[in-house]
């Protein structure tokens, strides 16, 4: 297992290398940047973008800072969190699915589900802006400044302010509804996913044998038929990660929030081409880092799953 993990995190790390080598081809060869590498040689710029790449800030020729580190963080938390959020309703449900013979149930549950993956994240999320606006106020005060709602948890929690639990609470109020309509969609995959898997998983042989010598339905429950279907199911919800970012990056522009999506609009407002290069960059690390959270916890539930690679 720690052999598997190990050549996970080495392709992660490649792929990360790969991405940021074609963010610098990009940003030393795009007519009209606003970077500061162009006045240097192309061996001074690669190690100056580099060198700045790992303190997790760039700087333009304006003067002006650009967080790296800061932005990317911020995205890659409000995406764990609706993960989170999805396993916690996606889990049962899907157990629920898989295991339930009430037909009708399980045919609204589909249908439910069917409806709510169809409807677009942007309409979905204006509709429900609409509804809540005069009564949540707090969450869509667009005069607020996005660097304020977008303030990363683990930044506060880090933070030696008296009053960091209090403006943590601050940012869970701003992150609840954004956080239960990014969850929406993986939530439905996860229900489908796993309601199927174990469907399958239900119907084996060694289900039927453990029914015969266990006693206690909860025992079958944990020892068997979870641990044969949950890990198959985490490395395919995490295929939609593509999806996922792409939702998180709509979910902070309509609720002014700081993040990717964010940094692309303003960037793209203001034709500003390295920022735009250098969010190639932060996407393709939140999408490797969500897959590669998603294959390790799978090996970390059931380790003898990593087996069916080498079959």
């Amino acid at each position: 297992m720690i052999i598997y993990i190990f050549k996970r995190i080495v392709t992660f790390l490649f792929i990360i290398c790969v991405l940021a080598q074609i963010s610098f081809c990009l940003v030393y060869f795009t007519p009209y940047s606003m970077s500061n590498f162009h006045n240097l040689s192309f061996i001074d710029a690669y190690s100056s973008f580099f060198k700045q790449l790992l303190q997790g800030e760039f700087r333009l020729l304006t003067g002006e800072t650009v967080l790296f580190f800061q932005t990317l963080l911020a995205t890659f938390e409000l995406c764990i969190l609706a993960l989170f959020v999805a396993l916690l309703i996606g889990l049962p449900l899907g157990i629920f699915l898989g295991l339930s013979n009430i037909n009708w149930l399980n045919n609204m549950i589909r249908l439910g589900s069917l409806l709510l993956y169809s409807c677009p994240i942007v309409m979905l999320v204006i509709v429900v802006m609409y509804c809540l606006s005069p009564t949540w106020t707090i969450s869509m005060n667009f005069d607020i400044s996005p660097s304020v709602t977008g303030t990363s948890l683990l930044e506060i929690l880090a933070s030696t302010k008296a009053s960091k639990w209090q403006e943590l609470f601050e940012q869970f109020h701003y992150l609840i509804l954004p956080i239960i309509l990014l969850a929406i969609q993986p939530s439905i995959m996860t229900i489908q996913l796993i309601g199927q898997n174990v469907k399958n998983t239900s119907r084996q042989n060694f289900i039927k044998m453990a029914i015969i010598r266990e006693r206690s339905p909860f025992k079958i429950l944990r020892r068997h038929l979870l641990p044969n279907s949950i890990p198959a199911t985490i490395p395919q919800l995490t295929y939609n990660t593509t999806t996922l970012l792409f939702s998180t990056m709509v979910i902070e522009i309509l609720f002014n929030r700081a993040g990717l999506g964010q940094w692309v609009m303003i960037a793209y407002h203001h034709h500003n081409y390295f920022i735009i290069s250098i969010a190639i960059l932060a996407c393709g690390t939140v999408i490797s880092l969500l897959t590669l959270l998603g294959e390790i916890s799978a090996i970390a539930i059931y380790p003898l799953r990593h087996k069916e690679y080498y079959v």
